[in-house]
C-alpha cells in the first residue's frame, strides 16, 4: 500500500467513481518522499475499497478530516512529445 497526498480547493473535486487527473505527491519515506506526479486516478471514500491511501489538504495546507482510498490508473506525461 502506497500513501499519496493531494491539494484541492474543495472536496467536491474528488468525485467518486470517475477517472480523475490529479497532481499527487508520494508520502513514502526515503529519498523520493514528496515527489510530485500527474496521474489518472480513481478515488473512494471507503478506505478499504482501493489499494492505496490518499491524504487530502486544502489550498493553504490544512489537512482535511477524512482520508480516501486511491487507485493509480496511469501516469500522465507532462511534457509535450517534441521535448521528450
Amino acid at each position: 500500500m502506497s500513501q499519496w497526498e493531494v491539494f484541492v480547493m474543495d472536496l467536491g473535486e474528488l468525485a467518486e467513481g470517475k477517472d480523475l487527473e490529479l497532481t499527487i505527491r508520494t508520502l513514502e519515506p526515503g529519498i523520493h518522499k514528496y515527489t510530485y506526479k500527474r496521474a489518472k486516478v480513481r478515488v473512494s471514500k471507503r478506505l478499504d475499497e482501493l489499494p492505496d491511501q490518499l491524504q487530502v489538504r486544502f489550498g493553504r495546507g490544512q489537512l482535511a478530516p477524512q482520508r480516501y482510498s486511491l487507485r493509480l490508473l496511469e501516469d500522465v506525461e507532462r511534457l509535450p512529445a517534441k521535448y521528450r
